[in-house]
């Protein structure tokens, strides 16, 4: 058993990483500004893994027979698609981050509202990763509107059901199923958003110490050519201060000397303003 999840892991790691490549490999070329490479990475895993997710949502949905999410579904993966194919034509993250946010937070409200008002955990978790999702590839304003439509829609319901108003109910869904899937959906759930958020900030760690490592690596570069410099001119002084030792020219020996000293406490300097870095 153990072998066959091993296989499968690496069965959708080899998929994983070959669409990555396919998708965004070509942007993240392009793009020099690590925070936005961090922020295709994260609507690019956001997109791969949640079209995964919905396979086995839709087998639960197909066994309860629930026709509203066997329609919802595929248009949600059709609308994710979508979203790949934006993100390889070169679109800015933020476009399609904000696509995305409002298809898994939309959606899912739809869902909801035809299957009974459902409020159950499943549903919480999808529109908090969208939220959030906006939130970091968009702006703190988007987040806050989808915020609001989420709220209206949360009084909607509240209201739905303390005056207990009849509303269309998805045939095949049934309260009971809901609770004995619950269990499955939530882990799923959970570890799509251990993996997309978990990665990303992953990947936001990576890039800084890539970036501090090349910083480091340029400022090294430039005290080794300071350094050559200084220790280049010393040669060239104490060359001329050997040859005015042996003409007898000791004024000039002493100008060399003091160029020699000066250098030397240039290159001290240098060295010093390096450990302080």
């Amino acid at each position: 058993m153990a072998k066959h999840f091993r296989n499968a892991w690496l069965f959708t790691k080899s998929i994983y990483l070959s669409s990555e490549k396919a998708v965004i490999g070509n942007v993240l070329q392009h793009t020099e500004d690590t925070y936005e490479q961090a922020k295709l990475r994260l609507i690019f895993d956001y997109l791969f893994f949640y079209i995964l997710l919905l396979f086995p949502v839709m087998l639960l949905a197909m066994i309860s027979q629930n026709e509203v999410n066997m329609i919802l579904i595929p248009c949600m993966v059709t609308a994710l698609s979508v979203c790949l194919y934006l993100l390889r034509r070169g679109i800015a993250a933020r476009v399609v981050g904000l696509v995305t946010s409002c298809c898994t937070l939309l959606i899912p409200i739809f869902s909801s509202f035809l299957n009974n008002q459902d409020l159950s955990p499943r549903y919480a978790i999808v529109w908090s990763m969208s939220i959030l999702l906006a939130y970091i590839t968009v702006n703190i304003r988007t987040s806050l509107v989808l915020c609001s439509i989420l709220c209206v829609y949360l009084c909607t319901v509240a209201y739905i059901k303390i005056n207990g108003i009849t509303i269309y109910v998805s045939p095949g869904y049934s309260d009971a199923f809901q609770l004995m899937s619950n269990p499955i959906t939530v882990i799923l759930y959970m570890l799509f958003l251990i993996r997309a958020l978990g990665q990303y900030y992953r990947n936001i760690i990576s890039m800084e110490q890539q970036r501090t490592m090349e910083k480091q690596k340029q400022h090294l570069s430039l005290i080794n050519q300071n350094l050559t410099k200084q220790f280049l001119l010393v040669k060239g002084f104490s060359r001329s201060g050997k040859a005015a030792f042996i003409k007898g020219e000791l004024e000039l020996l002493e100008a060399c000397f003091t160029e020699i000293e000066k250098q030397c406490g240039s290159a001290i300097s240098y060295l010093n303003e390096a450990q302080e870095d």
